[in-house]
């Protein structure tokens, strides 16, 4: 089996409609992403709460505390299976230019985000080939 989508995607990272611009902040910082996926309880995506969004709302001069990710989510403008493959992923995000994420679905539920900088560093890691080679089983990870 080759290299797929849930290989390489970042865990469950995501915000609830409720969250706080103050709160999707310091957990992009924290992440290192530059937009978090919007999920309900039934973890169906939203939408997406970005940088842009937050960095609009402080330009704007809002309480970042009283602005939520109900109210600056934008539609996840891509989506791809678990199953994905990472030449799929690349394409999607040259073609659309749009995004520096795609949001991951497993059956229609959230399962997980895959970066432009994740998609870079499994290409670029010296264990990629290695990887790349074997049935998987578990995520890629860079050591």
């Amino acid at each position: 089996m080759a290299i797929q989508a849930w290989h390489i995607m970042k865990e469950k990272i995501s915000v609830t409609p409720e969250t706080t611009a103050q709160d999707i902040a310091l957990k992009m910082i924290s992440s290192g992403l530059a937009a978090i996926p919007v999920v309900n309880d039934r973890q169906e995506v939203l939408g997406l709460a970005t940088e842009h969004a937050v960095l609009g709302a402080i330009q704007q001069g809002l309480d970042l505390e009283q602005f939520t990710a109900a109210s600056l989510a934008v539609k996840a403008p891509l989506t791809a299976d678990i199953t994905t493959s990472p030449d799929d992923l690349i394409r999607m995000m040259v073609k659309h230019n749009c995004c520096s994420v795609v949001t991951i679905l497993n059956s229609g539920k959230y399962a997980g985000v895959v970066s432009r900088h994740m998609l870079m560093d499994i290409y670029t890691s010296p264990h990629y080939a290695r990887f790349a080679q074997k049935d998987r089983k578990a995520p890629f990870v860079c050591l």
